[in-house]
């Protein structure tokens, strides 16, 4: 993490994750995060593109959300991010096949409204133990900023809402 020089990192998330997460994975939390919270398309030092960013993803979920947009992207993204969680779960053996597929059946059978966004502040400190970067080939830009952080438990950082 010594290549973070910045105090905080920043994720958001949908509630029907974040409720997830506390339910069945024993209020752990898998988290990709940057340490800039927004995307500054004129400042010579990139940072992260939109689909990286907190506050664009919050912001995009929370209008799918409010606007009620049937042809939402980010709410289905987040339907199979969700999906493919669990799955990886069930390959860890971190949860049963029954646990798996009620996962799978709530993340179809959930209402738009819940997947309001979530902002989450993560201290660098408390990161640390949880931390990886992401590989370059995985990122959204290859200049971008990207963290992943897993099984980190929610004590580990706060929850924001924005307006």
């Amino acid at each position: 993490m010594k290549d973070i020089d910045h105090p905080v990192l920043y994720s958001t998330m949908s509630t029907l994750a974040y409720n997830i997460n506390k339910k069945y994975y024993g209020d752990k939390h898998y988290l990709w995060c940057t340490p800039y919270f927004g995307s500054d398309f004129q400042s010579p030092h990139f940072t992260v593109p939109p689909s990286s960013s907190p506050l664009e993803i919050y912001n995009t979920l929370k209008n799918e959300v409010d606007g009620s947009d049937l042809h939402n992207t980010k709410i289905k993204l987040n339907r199979r991010g969700i999906r493919n969680g669990a799955g990886i779960m069930l390959k860890l053996k971190k949860i049963s096949q029954e646990i798996h597929d009620e996962i799978v059946v709530i993340s179809k059978l959930a209402k738009d409204q819940q997947f309001k966004p979530l902002l989450c502040v993560i201290s660098r400190t408390e990161a640390l133990p949880f931390y990886q970067k992401v590989d370059v080939k995985k990122r959204a830009n290859p200049m971008s900023h990207e963290y992943i952080v897993s099984d980190l438990p929610q004590t580990a950082f706060d929850i924001i809402r924005i307006g």
